[in-house]
């Protein structure tokens, strides 16, 4: 169930930040959206987008721009946020030095899923965009690739 969560939370981050998701102007479910509020008390600037049956929600709190994820029954799924480099974990950090010079980080998130630290970086160059995924501090594992045209 967590790599099921997991993958579609990826999914999503990818997606969104690619700007491929589209409102589709449907009301968010009262029950999804009740859940929210008492998850988050202090958010701000709150804009839901709903794609195949699960809900993101991209809001402000205490500063930071954040992304969480809810199911149709109002179960959260996890919160992702944008990230700078340099806040990743030293051996990540190293790891894409050394194995990817030459590349440059095009989106970074963390996110957090029952208690589980994780990380999503697009990197690219000249030819190739790919993504990583590295759960804690674990280390990379590939996750996905897009051909540059």
């Amino acid at each position: 169930m967590k790599k099921k969560i997991l993958l579609c939370l990826a999914s999503l981050i990818l997606i969104f930040s690619a700007s491929y998701a589209k409102g589709n102007n449907k009301p968010i479910p009262v029950n999804v959206s009740s859940v929210f509020s008492s998850d988050f008390t202090n958010a701000k600037n709150i804009s839901w987008v709903e794609i195949d049956g699960y809900y993101k929600v991209t809001f402000s709190e205490l500063g930071a721009n954040l992304h969480a994820f809810y199911t149709a029954d109002g179960e959260f799924m996890g919160l992702a946020s944008y990230l700078r480099s340099d806040r990743l974990p030293v051996s990540l950090q190293e790891t894409i030095k050394e194995k990817y010079n030459g590349y440059w980080i095009t989106d970074l998130f963390q996110f957090n899923i029952n208690n589980t630290t994780g990380y999503f970086i697009t990197l690219e160059n000249a030819d190739r965009k790919i993504m990583l995924r590295a759960e804690e501090n674990k280390g990379w594992s590939f996750y996905g690739e897009v051909k540059k045209g």
